[in-house]
Formats: C-alpha cells, sequence, structure tokens
C-alpha cells in the first residue's frame, strides 16, 4: 500500500498513541493526534489526509466542524465515539462509517481499509 495519510482527532491521550502506533504499523502515515477541533482545521488548512479517525467529543467541542470540512472535500472518515449515537452520525453523514469505543484499534484499521476498498472502486 502506498502511503497513506490520516488525520487523526482524539483527545484521550493513551487511545490517540494506541491507535496512532498501529496505524503506523500497518504503514499510515498520521496527522495528530489532534486533541481539538481547531488544531485539525488548522491542520486542513496546509495538509490533505487521506481519510480521518475522528472522536466526536473534544477537548474544545464537537468534532462536527471538522467532519463538515473533511465531507465537502470528498474525503472519507469513521466516527470514533462512545458518546454519539451512530444512526444519527450515519443520517448526518451518509458517507462515514462508525466504530464504537471500545473497540480495538485493529477494527479501525479494517474500517479503514473498507474506506480505502471503497475509494479505489
Amino acid at each position: 500500500m502506498a502511503h497513506k495519510t490520516v488525520l487523526l482527532c482524539e483527545d484521550e491521550m493513551f487511545v490517540a498513541l494506541d491507535i496512532q502506533m498501529t496505524l503506523e504499523d500497518e504503514g499510515y502515515e498520521v496527522s495528530g493526534p489532534f486533541p481539538s477541533a481547531g488544531a485539525a482545521l488548522a491542520c486542513l488548512d496546509d495538509v490533505k489526509p487521506d481519510f480521518a479517525i475522528l472522536d466526536v467529543r473534544l477537548v474544545d467541542g464537537d468534532v462536527f466542524p471538522v467532519a463538515d470540512r473533511l465531507a465537502k472535500a470528498g474525503i472519507p472518515f469513521i466516527f470514533h465515539s462512545g458518546h454519539a449515537d451512530p444512526g444519527k452520525l450515519l443520517q448526518l453523514y451518509p458517507s462515514s462509517l462508525v466504530c464504537q469505543k471500545p473497540c480495538h484499534p485493529a477494527a479501525l484499521v479494517d474500517k479503514l481499509m473498507k474506506l480505502h476498498s471503497e475509494q479505489m472502486a
């Protein structure tokens, strides 16, 4: 797999580092982790990731401004949250995927591979 960049928004540092290490072990480059929507939005001014993993609740509020920007740019993403309603997320962002916390980071990699295969189709 060519190096693909994943924007990671996660405010729980141990969770973020676990996901980051798993993604890097699978050959992904990680942009982040960003604990706030503001920091992720600032990154998006300079970086266009191939995918994103978004925790819904961040230190400065909900991640939806980031999700909106990614959706507008056609960048696929996965919501990774234990607090949000998956049905509502999919209603708001029908092309997204949802992986509820707690989940093993390998489950996120499986979902990323699904997004990648959909992108290639």
